[in-house]
């Protein structure tokens, strides 16, 4: 029973996010200066650790800084970024309120 729950647990882990809620850079960005959490705590007080959802899958938690949305595009239109709380923080696209 417990193999049967790891490998459902596995599955559902290893999707990838919808295009709903992926991102991509923005051209001419990067994440040069974005360096993975280690042990989900960055080491400047003005960086959190997040996760974000890109157009080809999960990155692993990065140590980001609040304005992280500014380097990314919503790959649907009418979203835009967001950060959602928790460990790690999610950074992903929801539809606009307009």
């Amino acid at each position: 029973m417990r193999g049967l729950l790891g490998a459902a647990l596995a599955a559902v882990l290893s999707c990838g996010p919808s295009d709903a809620e992926a991102m991509k850079l923005k051209e001419g960005r990067n994440l040069d200066d974005v360096v993975e959490c280690p042990a989900l705590l960055c080491a400047d007080e003005l960086e959190f650790c997040g996760e974000m959802l890109f157009d080809y899958g999960r990155s692993p938690p990065l140590c980001l800084t609040t304005d992280i949305c500014a380097r990314v595009d919503c790959l649907e239109p009418n979203r835009r970024c967001v950060l959602f709380d928790g460990l790690p923080v999610q950074v992903r696209c929801v539809k606009n309120d307009d």
